[in-house]
């Protein structure tokens, strides 16, 4: 049972036993893993709160044959992201981009930038204290990351450019459509050129499109937009994206 040193992120933790917890992690080495933190409930254990969820650790851990819950050894707080939660906005907003990366991202598949993705968005809100622009950079990094960043210039039913048109898009859309192709009166609809004006500030670092001026009016329709894409793609209801329909 070698013993693995790893940069990870806390997603979430669950309850095992009376003392123990599994954790969620995404780690930088090892991208997706679930470990058993022994004692991690206990009033004093050796953890204490190192393994809240958002943490930035560095852990040890032990992987032994056959099993596929490795087992922790010890963890190293890096940098908290405790504190920023107290604003409840951007507490739902940290919870949702650690729901998608649990949901979204496949088990022991290494993906670093997917790693430095979350932890960019995390320091995002955690200096900004602002919501749309970093869960927009990430939605749009994590789809093209993964390969489901559609075409956001053209129709996705009939390939004709967008242009100066609206595109639409409802429940389990992959893409936008125009006003011939779109499904139902009640899509959603994002005005024209916005995606670009989206697409180009998520060039650059999050903190530099940040610092460099204000939100561009639309942020959040165009964070609404990805977040379809992304629950399409998982074909499953993610609990935390009502919550930010509600609040963000």
């Amino acid at each position: 049972m070698p013993l693995r040193e790893t940069e990870a992120i806390v997603l979430r933790s669950y309850r095992l036993g009376e003392a123990d917890k599994i954790v969620s992690l995404l780690t930088r080495q090892s991208g997706r893993l679930r470990a058993v933190a022994a004692g991690a409930r206990r009033p004093k254990s050796r953890y204490g709160g190192t393994l809240e969820p958002l943490s930035y650790v560095r852990l040890w851990l032990f992987e032994r044959e056959n099993r596929e819950l490795l087992r922790m050894n010890s963890a190293e707080l890096l940098e908290s992201f405790f504190d920023m939660q107290k604003d409840y906005r951007v507490q739902v907003a940290a919870q949702y981009v650690a729901e998608v990366s649990e949901r979204f991202l496949p088990e022991r598949e290494v993906n670093e930038r997917a790693f430095r993705l979350l932890l960019a968005v995390l320091r995002g809100l955690k200096r900004s204290g602002e919501v749309n622009r970093p869960l927009a950079y990430f939605n749009y990094w994590l789809l093209r990351l993964g390969g489901f960043l559609p075409d956001l210039a053209s129709c996705a039913a009939c390939g004709r450019a967008l242009g100066n048109e609206p595109g639409y898009y409802g429940a389990g859309s992959e893409g936008l459509s125009c006003a011939a192709c779109r499904r139902s009166p009640a899509d959603q609809t994002v005005a024209p050129g916005l995606l670009a004006v989206i697409a180009s500030g998520c060039q650059g670092t999050l903190d530099r499109w940040l610092a460099a001026e204000k939100a561009p009016a639309g942020v959040r329709e165009t964070r609404r937009f990805f977040e379809e894409l992304i629950e399409s793609h998982l074909e499953r209801k993610l609990v935390t994206r009502q919550l930010l329909a509600e609040e963000v």
